[in-house]
């Protein structure tokens, strides 16, 4: 069960689309060749670009999150991607083509990238069925704090229908005889983050390990199913090693990070520009009150700065005191509901982030005085000001509206998640998932 491996689907798909567009330049040029047609020879040139094409297709395939358990598992939850990712994939091309007046082969660009993102679906869900439909149910035993059980059980909720789950647990108070017996009983043991054992404990636990037995802390079982680190599963004993300087201290985070917020801003800049001047004009024409809404937030090191976004609400809508975004806020205006979905109205931010007040990637920056309010209950929410807040975020691509202090602290996790793992990787995919996000217009707090 914890072996499954998106890189995997996403290597076997890279081979399967390649040897699809061979397929079909064989079909066409070979095997039922017409000499009133032009003909086609496969040399390397063509060879390298359905190597691109290839790419381009498994690239789309995790920005729109088709390696998900749950897309892998259900065929319908891909379908609405698919149409898309044949689209942007010939626009793309399309446009290279155009600019660069190459000669391709038509006949396999439009039917390549019309029906092979289909068929890697559709293989994607077999191979993923054959891989699961034979494996036994998995007996998992979980061993520490019963409150923190409860969030293992929400986890694994919504994978039972995937695989088959048991999912059992044992009191830290139980002997080691005990122990030893359920041991005997399970695959997987899950241990509470701040479990403390001692040495005959120890010894029963490695004896389980080295004869087959698999041991998971918690926070690896978070970060393994949903890459998040809920606040409640961090001690005192562990949370400095998670958030150590040596991690954010990196070259990436230091330095080639702000090299790429400064280049994609000042691109980005460049070419909003036309949308950013009609969304001036729309938000004057429809509401009174000013153009954009510029508010104080706490940035990297606690210091504060000045945020800039187009207004969505109307003026003076909270009224001097801080107050979370709800669903169907009345406070927003008609320009606002359109522009909020797509993100628009977070664009002024690249100003801020060449600035260097922000980076393109990281946690939302917040209010100090709503900052003050949610340490009171969650003190974790202080560690997202160890790195620069973010135009966009993992936070943001993986939960959406907050009504209350306990979605802000679900969000909390995948900030943590985030400053525990950053690096260039982490970034390049969550640069994907936006995409996914702003296309199909999925709320944000």
């Amino acid at each position: 069960m914890f072996n499954f491996n998106r890189f995997f689907f996403a290597i076997i798909d890279l081979l399967i689309a390649f040897c699809l567009f061979l397929l079909i330049f064989a079909l066409r040029y070979i095997w039922f060749s017409f000499p009133e047609f032009s003909q086609k020879t496969l040399d390397l040139s063509t060879i390298l670009l359905f190597s691109f094409y290839s790419i381009v297709i498994v690239i789309f395939f995790f920005s729109f999150k088709v390696y998900e358990l749950n897309k892998l598992y259900k065929l319908t939850e891909v379908l609405l991607y698919l149409p898309l990712i044949s689209l942007l994939s010939m626009g793309i091309f399309g446009i290279y083509f155009f600019l660069t007046q190459t000669n391709f082969t038509r006949f396999v660009f439009f039917s390549g990238f019309l029906f092979v993102p289909l068929i890697i679906a559709i293989l994607n869900k077999i191979l993923f069925h054959l891989l699961i439909q034979n494996r036994q149910e998995v007996h998992i035993l979980y061993l520490g704090n019963a409150d923190h059980f409860q969030l293992l059980q929400q986890l694994f909720k919504q994978y039972k229908k995937i695989f088959k789950l048991h999912l059992g647990k044992i009191d830290l108070t139980t002997n080691t005889a005990t122990i030893a017996q359920r041991l005997k009983e399970i695959h997987y043991l899950v241990i509470d983050s701040d479990f403390v054992y001692n040495r005959e404990l120890f010894d029963t636990l490695t004896q389980f390990e080295i004869h087959g037995g698999r041991i998971f802390t918690l926070i690896d079982i978070f970060a393994y199913f949903d890459q998040s680190l809920p606040a409640e599963i961090i001690t005192n004993t562990n949370h400095f090693e998670l958030f150590s300087t040596y991690k954010l201290d990196s070259l990436y985070n230091r330095f080639f990070k702000r090299i790429g917020d400064i280049l994609i801003a000042f691109f980005l800049l460049i070419m909003v520009s036309p949308i950013l001047l009609l969304t001036i004009f729309l938000v004057k024409i429809t509401s009174p009150g000013k153009i954009f809404y510029i508010q104080k937030r706490m940035g990297l090191n606690n210091r504060e700065f000045k945020m800039f976004k187009f207004r969505t609400m109307v003026s003076d809508a909270e009224k001097g005191k801080a107050q979370l975004t709800s669903t169907n806020d009345q406070r927003i205006t008609f320009i606002g509901k359109i522009i909020r979905p797509l993100r628009i109205d977070e664009l002024p931010q690249l100003i801020n982030i060449l600035k260097g007040d922000m980076s393109f990637i990281g946690p939302r920056p917040e209010r100090k005085e709503l900052i003050e309010v949610i340490v009171k209950k969650y003190p974790l929410f202080q560690k997202r000001q160890l790195v620069k807040p973010g135009l966009t975020g993992w936070a943001q691509v993986r939960f959406f509206y907050v009504n209350d202090l306990d979605q802000m602290n679900k969000k909390l996790s995948y900030d943590l998640y985030y400053i525990n793992h950053l690096s260039l990787q982490f970034d390049l995919k969550i640069i994907l998932y936006t995409i996914e996000t702003i296309l199909f217009k999925r709320e944000h707090s």
